[in-house]
């Protein structure tokens, strides 16, 4: 029996729930909502939205057991959530921004870092999107960044700012070289130091780093550049419509939270 059924049968039974034909629909949301507003048990904090998605999914193929086994009819109205819709309201300033570059090493690593920052703060980009890129979709020449697969399954092209620019072109051919391996055909832009593709997780690490070394004291992720970025385009007078186009939002809806953001700062 998977943990999380488990945890709903205990939890029905501390409500004296205790057969499986009295179960209704308003039993699974409220286990949901309460989930979904609970400490986490390992650490201080809500549950990440990996482990709320995870009850959904466990709860909803429940759900059509009890349906095939005893004929119970439990629709669920919960849904999944997406990190990148979840704005992240911690906004790092500019010169947080200046600090995180300036602790950067000259190392390997170090160049990865910068060229880290330059995709996911001078881009904009989605985490998925930072990972996903490939060398060849850095445009040199035009001072472009091409986004094959976004969220929206729409590509577009990003405008890089020339020192941003360098940094990467510094990574690829002074450090990228070097981590990957002679018989590797890899052509993620971000690599490990075994040369192969780097997950967005360890990127998340790195700069989790960066932020201890530049003495940020801030719980930031990945998410948090691309916020930062929005909002000081925002604060820089550019228009919603461009910073929608540049983050490769939809609607406007999407942005429009920034304003939002700018105005409770």
């Amino acid at each position: 029996m998977p943990r999380i059924v488990h945890e709903f049968l205990v939890w029905l039974e501390e409500r004296k729930i205790t057969e499986i034909e009295a179960i209704q629909p308003n039993h699974i949301e409220e286990f949901i909502t309460y989930n979904k507003t609970r400490k986490n048990k390992r650490r201080d904090g809500a549950l990440s939205i990996s482990q709320f998605n995870r009850y959904i999914d466990v709860l909803k193929k429940f759900a059509e057991y009890l349906h095939k086994t005893h004929n119970i009819q439990l629709s669920i109205n919960s849904k999944r959530e997406n990190e990148e819709d979840k704005i992240d309201y911690i906004i790092l300033t500019v010169e947080e921004i200046k600090s995180l570059y300036n602790v950067t090493e000259e190392t390997p690593l170090g160049m990865r870092d910068r060229a880290m920052l330059s995709i996911y703060y001078g881009c904009g980009l989605r985490k998925s999107e930072g990972t996903n890129l490939e060398v060849n979709d850095i445009l040199f020449d035009r001072k472009l960044v091409h986004v094959r697969k976004s969220k929206n399954n729409q590509e577009r092209y990003i405008p890089i700012t020339v020192s941003n620019l360098k940094y990467i072109e510094q990574y690829i051919y002074n450090a990228r070289s070097l981590l990957l391996n002679v018989d590797s055909t890899e052509a993620k832009l971000f690599i490990n130091e075994k040369g192969n593709a780097i997950t967005g997780q360890m990127l998340y690490l790195r700069l989790k780093k960066l932020c201890e070394k530049a003495k940020i004291n801030k719980e930031i992720g990945l998410h948090t550049l691309r916020h930062s970025i929005a909002t000081h385009l925002l604060q820089a007078g550019v228009e919603l419509e461009q910073i929608a186009l540049f983050l490769g939002h939809r609607s406007l809806e999407s942005t429009q939270v920034y304003t939002h953001i700018l105005n409770n700062g």
